[in-house]
């Protein structure tokens, strides 16, 4: 259905499944988020924005997935695209989530 969803948006430029070799190190261990999706930016047509999305599970809180460190892991994956290369993360049930901010 995620990806029903993403074909079915005029704004997603691309979306690529993550291979497993794709990895984050995290101190808890390799973290491999589950999608990359470009969505174009109407402010700036010229800049389209990469959006790192994981976890396209039943659930967006993290804290009730089923192994908790799977939850710290997704947390330090956040803050690596977030924090450190200033790219959206979402943690999406439907693609609905996945939006410019």
């Amino acid at each position: 259905r995620f990806v029903e969803g993403l074909e079915g948006r005029e704004d997603v430029v691309l979306y690529v499944k993550l291979p497993e070799w794709f990895k984050v190190p995290t101190p808890i261990g390799n973290y491999n988020p589950d999608w990359a999706i470009v969505l174009e930016n109407k402010d700036d047509p010229a800049r389209p924005r990469v959006h790192f999305v994981t976890e396209t599970k039943g659930q967006t809180d993290v804290s009730k997935l089923r192994f908790s460190h799977e939850g710290q892991k997704i947390r330090c994956g956040r803050r690596h695209f977030e924090g450190a290369l200033g790219i959206d993360y979402v943690i999406a049930t439907d693609v609905s989530a996945v939006k410019i901010k």
